[in-house]
C-alpha cells in the first residue's frame, strides 16, 4: 500500500450524511482576498514556471498593484454590496501599507494569517524556522488586531510534514492549503483537529480579464 499522510480518511461525497449549514442552508461562500508583499530585487516572485532574474520589476509591480489599487477597488465593491471579506495577509504589510489592512479590519473583515512575506516558503524551512515563521506572523496579527487569527493560508501554499501540527500548536482553527474537497474536512494533528476549508487553488492568481 502506498504511503499516506494519516491526516484524514477517504470519504465519497455522494455517500456522506447531509451537510447542511445552520438554518438548513445548503451553500456557504467565503470571499478570500490575498494581499502580499515582497522584498524588491530578492526572494521569490510570482513566476511559477521559470523564475526571472532580479530585479524582477514586472513581478514586483504586478503584486504591488494589488496593494495600491486592486484591494481598494475590491473594498469599494464589497461596501457597495455589503459583502464580508476575509483578508489573507502577509504581515510585512503592516509595515508597508498599514492603512490598507486597517481599512478592511475597520469593516469587521476577518484577518487571516498568510505568513510574513510571500518571498519565502514553509517547504524550504527547518522545523524551528517554520515554527518561528508561524509564531511571528501570528503575533503580528494579534498585536495589530487585538486577537489571534483563526485561519491560515501558507505563503506559496507550501507546507511541510509538520505544518499542520505547528498551526494547531499555535492556536489555529482552520487552514486553506489542501484543495481536497467541496466541503470542510477535519484533519488530525498531534494537538487535536484542524479544519480544512475549501479554497480553489485552480483559480488562485489565475483569473484573466
Amino acid at each position: 500500500m502506498l504511503r499516506t499522510h494519516g491526516r484524514y480518511g477517504y470519504s465519497a461525497i455522494s455517500k456522506r450524511p447531509d451537510y447542511s449549514f445552520p438554518d438548513g442552508r445548503r451553500l456557504a461562500v467565503h470571499l478570500s482576498l490575498n494581499v502580499e508583499h515582497f522584498a524588491f530585487g530578492e526572494g521569490l516572485g510570482n513566476d511559477y514556471g521559470a523564475p526571472q532574474a532580479q530585479p524582477n520589476t514586472r513581478s514586483f509591480a504586478w503584486r504591488d498593484y494589488g496593494n495600491r489599487v486592486g484591494a481598494w477597488r475590491l473594498l469599494e465593491f464589497a461596501d457597495n454590496y455589503a459583502l464580508p471579506l476575509e483578508l489573507l495577509i502577509n504581515t510585512e504589510l503592516y509595515d508597508y501599507c498599514p492603512q490598507m489592512v486597517a481599512a478592511f479590519s475597520a469593516r469587521g473583515d476577518e484577518i487571516v494569517g498568510h505568513g510574513r512575506t510571500n518571498g519565502e516558503r514553509q517547504g524550504d524551512m527547518t522545523l524551528e524556522q517554520e515554527r518561528a515563521a508561524i509564531q511571528e506572523a501570528t503575533a503580528a496579527i494579534e498585536r495589530h488586531e487585538g486577537a489571534k487569527p483563526m485561519g491560515w493560508l501558507a505563503p506559496y501554499i507550501s507546507q511541510t510534514h509538520d505544518s499542520l501540527d505547528l498551526l494547531k500548536e499555535a492556536g489555529y482553527r482552520y487552514m486553506m492549503d489542501w484543495p481536497l474537497d467541496d466541503q470542510p474536512v477535519w484533519f488530525e494533528t498531534k494537538h487535536g483537529r484542524i479544519l480544512a476549508i475549501p479554497y480553489s487553488h485552480d483559480l488562485n492568481d489565475s483569473l484573466e480579464a
